[in-house]
């Protein structure tokens, strides 16, 4: 309570933002308390699928090694890659004593070296999934009610993002193959399905309504896809015939620019050559104008006044930009770009929470129980699922008016992994 009260009175928070976030307080105390439904013995399976897994890889790294080391230690598989294999060279960092760093994204640059590599990087992810998710959350469930309760902190990020700890829930990985094979342990009751509703491209909308960039705001009008149309503009080809590849790459750009991707950071990105990437991003801020503009504005607005703030006055001060050091002051550079459209989101999504539980009260038949930055996720009787999609939606989607639409996807099943889309009226 101190802590909303204090941003309001230094200004960090405008009358709106403070009404927001007085408002949502009750919402997180009230999803924290009814947490998600786990499915341990999903979990315990799972888990001896990934064992088998690592037992495996490390059978074939020890074969392609040629002696045994132990897989976790940095410096043994140091000497392995970098001295008997004589792999990497110029290409990988030294770390602080002066030994070749195998830190992941290291290894990254060197995957295609040798077959030892990719092996390697798969061992870690499975490993860091084994401890991080399929031990470590049923040990998390409570014993009262086989639910996992996670804690939300409301300023946990300077952006105005939620926060979630204890676990937090707002990582479970959502890729690669055990990504959603955790995400299935998180279930519905009987009776119930899991119903999760996300707004769809909110940051490039919120950055359309910003910037006044007339060719987004008429895309995004007509319902058109956001990252074909980027694809049709920077390649100079009709629309019907941007291919997917063309497609990625402008998807790559679209939410690379909005956190001040520089051109080697696409090349690495999008698997294209330095010169195309700074020809792609020529040409992208040619195409989208009034973005390239409001970002440039931005940027020296900030300087200006040391601070940004998002569309209803949640403030960023941003001591960064006046900084002697120059990583710190590009780092900057890309927080006030970032925060005002980042944070517009956030306010609009917990504007939203604050809208929906209003409409659901103590309704038996639906329990909102968690967030996922621009997702939020819902119990919901089986046959009142049509019912609540309408009310959730309609909160969404008029949380604000903008000069661009709203749109939310909605999505149901049994559990969080395996969703589908539910139909528009």
């Amino acid at each position: 309570g101190d802590e909303l009260e204090e941003f309001y009175k230094n200004g960090i928070f405008s009358e709106k933002i403070y009404k927001i976030e007085k408002d949502l307080r009750p919402v997180l105390r009230e999803i924290e308390k009814i947490g998600f439904l786990i499915d341990v013995k999903f979990l315990k399976k799972l888990g001896g699928k990934v064992l088998e897994d690592l037992e495996k890889i490390k059978k074939e790294v020890i074969k392609l090694a040629g002696e045994e080391f132990n897989l976790n230690s940095t410096h043994e598989l140091g000497r392995i890659i970098f001295e008997k294999l004589a792999l990497g060279g110029k290409k990988i960092k030294k770390t602080k004593t002066g030994i070749y760093s195998t830190a992941s994204d290291e290894l990254e640059k060197i995957r295609e070296a040798h077959p030892i590599i990719p092996l390697m990087i798969k061992w870690r992810e499975l490993s860091k999934i084994q401890s991080t998710y399929i031990d470590a959350l049923p040990r998390l469930v409570s014993a009262k009610d086989g639910r996992i309760h996670t804690t939300f902190r409301q300023f946990g990020a300077v952006t105005g993002r939620l926060s979630s700890e204890n676990p937090n829930l707002q990582n479970i990985p959502t890729k690669g193959e055990y990504g959603l094979e955790i995400r299935k342990a998180f279930i519905a009751p009987e009776g119930f399905l899991i119903l999760s509703a996300d707004y769809t491209q909110i940051e490039l909308r919120i950055a359309a309504v910003l910037s006044g960039d007339p060719k987004m705001i008429e895309t995004f009008k007509r319902g058109e896809d956001i990252h074909t149309r980027t694809a049709a503009e920077i390649f100079n080809v009709p629309m019907e015939k941007v291919t997917k590849e063309m497609r990625r790459e402008a998807k790559t750009l679209n939410f690379g620019i909005l956190y001040g991707m520089g051109a080697r950071a696409f090349s690495r990105s999008a698997g294209v050559s330095f010169s195309d990437a700074q020809e792609f991003i020529h040409e992208y801020e040619s195409d989208f104008s009034g973005l390239a503009k409001f970002m440039r504005e931005m940027r020296e607005k900030a300087k200006a006044q040391g601070y940004v703030e998002t569309m209803w006055g949640r403030k960023r001060h941003l001591p960064e930009l006046s900084s002697q050091n120059p990583m710190l002051r590009s780092a900057g550079e890309r927080m006030a770009i970032n925060m005002p459209i980042q944070g517009t989101a956030a306010d609009i999504i917990k504007s939203a929470m604050a809208g929906i539980q209003k409409r659901i009260g103590k309704e038996k038949d639906i329990k909102m129980i968690l967030q996922v930055h621009d997702e939020l996720v819902f119990e919901v009787k089986k046959e009142s699922v049509k019912k609540y999609a309408d009310v959730i939606r309609e909160e969404m989607e008029n949380a604000v008016k903008l000069s661009v639409p709203l749109d939310v996807e909605i999505e149901t099943g049994e559990n969080w992994g395996e969703l589908r889309a539910l139909p528009k009226k």
